[in-house]
Formats: C-alpha cells, structure tokens, sequence
C-alpha cells in the first residue's frame, strides 16, 4: 500500500504544482519559495541565473501569477528602499538639522512663531518632528530587537503623527469596556483638526526641549504621561466644547485613573505646554493656561471652595508653576512669571514676577521666558541689602 501511496502522492504534487515530470516536488518548493523572498528582498543579483530560471519556468509552466506576484513584491520593496533613502537624503542634506527648529519661545505675539518646523519648497509635507520621531524608531527597533513589534505597531506602521498619537492613546486607556478599536477613530476625528494637531506637536517638542531627562521625541511620544494626559485632555476638551460633556467626562476619570493627572474637560489649555512627570496635577474647569507655559508635578489650579461660575486662575503665556505649587481662585498670573515650588498663591501676580511662601509673597522679578529656562533657583539675594527671605512665610 505505502509503494502504491508515495508515487500517486508525488503525482499529486507536481500536478498541483504545475512541475514537469521527473521534478521533485519538495525540493523545488523550497527554491521557489527561496527566490520569491529574494525578489521581495530586492535580491535577484546574488543568483541571476537561479532568478531567470524561477522566472522563465513559471512563465513556461503556466504560472505567471506567482513570478508576477513576486515582481510585484520586489517593485514594491524597490519602491519602499527608495522612499526610506528619499526621506534619508532629506535628513541628510540638511533642510531642518542644520537650519533647526524655529525658535518659537522668541516671539510671543506673533502666530508666526509658532511654525515650529522648517519645510523644504520641494517637500511642503515634510514633518520634521514626526520624521525624527519615526527614524528613532527605526534605529532603537534594530538596537532593540525585543521591542521591535512594539515601535512597529506604535510608530512605523503608521503614516501620520495624529495617527501614532490616537493609537498610543487609545491603547493607554483601553480597557475591557472601552475598547481600543472604538477609542482610535474617536480620538482621530479630534486629533485630525489643525489647532489640535499643531498644538500636541508644539507640546511633544516642548517636552523633549525642557525635559533634560529627556533624550529623543520618541521617548516623549511613548512614554511620558504628562504629555499623555494632556493630549487626552485636548480631545476630551473638544467633545466637551461640542456638547458630549459625558464622553469628555469618561476621558477625564480614566486619565486620573490611568495616568495620575485629573484635568476637567472645560479647562483651557494653550499650545507648547510642559506638563512635567505629570503625577498630582489637578486643574479646574474654568482655568485658562496660556501658550508656552509648564507645570510640574502635584500643581494644583484650584478654586477656594464651593463657589460656582469662574473661580479658577488664569494663567498668562510664559509661566513657570514649580512643583507642589497650589494657586487657587480666580486670580491671575502675568506673562513671564514664575511659582516657586512648594507656594500657596492667593491673589494676582504681576508679569515678569518671581512669587514664593505660604501665602506666596513677591520675592523677585524674572527675566525672559521662566517656562523655557526652567531655572527655579533664587538668584540675585546675595547682593540684596534686605533679608532674602524677608515676606516668606513657612508653616512649620
């Protein structure tokens, strides 16, 4: 029976297969199969006989599907080599490297400072923080094979910027109920509108710049909950502009639950905003953040009791709130100020005003922009005639 079987089962294959008489079925399979991934490996020069020989017998055995498949394949990795080295080449003859990022903390007034990209008149799509964000990507997947899957499903397998973000998003607060499916086209009919989509761009670039900790865009993009907790926030504000106050609601519980960072929906957030660690950061529905500013861990923008309509403090651009720092009421905060950390702060704050203690007293002025420099060490008492502490007031 088994002598019987073996031939009829040899026939079978090289009938399947479309093979001449006499070929062993196995063996050919595997070449076949060896050159086919050649092909899609852009490959055919390290064995050009074997490849003409592939192609001509499947074109001779009637199987043109299967060459032409494979020429199809190896037209679309020659396709794909060429994009990665276009991409390289831009990267590499320096249209942002050398010119830079715009120095978008210089000018405070103008919208035009916010262009926060340099773009190439013949590439006016060209991205550079999303194309360095995707080059880290492809680098640490080689110098970290284990997480290879992992920056592939985050990063390189998307096309877009809002797209990486709307997945990395919907994966970090998914659950067993909000599924990460029904969450990736929701926070992408948000995440597409220009405001927002510039804005979470200025805030990625902001956190890397600020952030000595931190080392590439990458690194912000996948694992900072600060800057996590803010772009949940700029979505759930946007569902809570246009009337879906509960769906804005759902985001804000499971951004308190999942990254530490309790931000109602109503508060107002400008664009290129640092929200440091992230961990203990409270702010009120009718709070306002202007453009350019930083909190650090366990801020509070608070209000100072039950009272309803606007009880939150407004924040100016360009302010520097310390860490465990506590404002609270509807006072305001001028441009360019900063709160040392640790401060209660009760009433208004001038501009370009450095604020300590319990209650915060003024003990100083600042200069140029305190949430860029991210200085919040005293300076200047050495030379005061007064005591530097003289107006700070510590519970103890």
């Amino acid at each position: 029976m088994m002598k019987t079987m073996a031939p009829r089962a040899a026939r079978s294959c090289r009938s399947r297969l479309s093979l001449p008489a006499g070929t062993c079925g196995l063996s050919t399979c595997r070449r076949r199969l060896r050159l086919a991934l050649r092909a899609k490996a852009n490959e055919p020069e390290e064995d050009g006989e074997a490849w003409e020989e592939f192609t001509g017998r499947s074109l001779r055995n009637g199987n043109g599907n299967g060459a032409g498949s494979a020429a199809s394949a190896g037209g679309r990795a020659r396709e794909a080599v060429g994009t990665a080295n276009a991409t390289r080449s831009i990267d590499e003859e320096g249209t942002w490297r050398e010119q830079g990022f715009a120095f978008y903390q210089n000018k405070q007034d103008d919208e035009a400072a916010w262009d926060w990209g340099h773009v190439s008149l013949e590439h006016s799509d060209f991205d550079p923080v999303w194309e360095s964000v995707r080059r880290q990507a492809e680098e640490q997947s080689r110098a970290e094979p284990l997480l290879s899957s992992y920056l592939y499903s985050s990063v390189l397998c998307h096309k877009t910027f809002e797209k990486a973000l709307a997945n990395i998003l919907a994966n970090g607060i998914g659950d067993q109920n909000l599924l990460t499916t029904q969450l990736f086209p929701t926070f992408m009919s948000v995440l597409q509108k220009e405001e927002v989509r510039k804005a979470a761009l200025l805030d990625l670039q902001v956190t890397k710049d600020r952030d000595p900790a931190c080392n590439s865009y990458l690194e912000a993009l996948l694992n900072y909950k600060g800057y996590h907790a803010l772009q949940l926030h700029r979505i759930s504000h946007d569902f809570y502009c246009n009337g879906r106050g509960v769906m804005a609601q759902m985001l804000q519980s499971r951004s308190s639950e999942v990254y530490g960072v309790d931000i109602h929906p109503g508060a107002k957030f400008g664009k290129g905003i640092l929200v440091d660690h992230g961990t203990g950061v409270v702010v009120g529905e009718t709070a306002v953040i202007g453009d350019n500013s930083s909190l650090l861990q366990g801020v509070t923008l608070g209000g100072t009791g039950k009272a309803s309509g606007d009880r939150h403090p407004k924040l100016g651009k360009n302010v520097l709130i310390g860490a465990q720092a506590t404002v609270l009421g509807n006072i305001s905060i001028g441009d360019g100020s900063m709160v040392a950390a640790g401060s209660v702060v009760l009433k208004d704050v001038p501009a370009s005003t450095l604020i300590a203690g319990i209650p915060a007293k003024v003990v100083g002025s600042t200069t140029g922009m305190p949430s860029t420099l991210m200085d919040q060490v005293f300076k200047g008492f050495e030379d005061a005639e007064t005591d530097p502490y003289e107006g700070i007031e510590y519970f103890l």
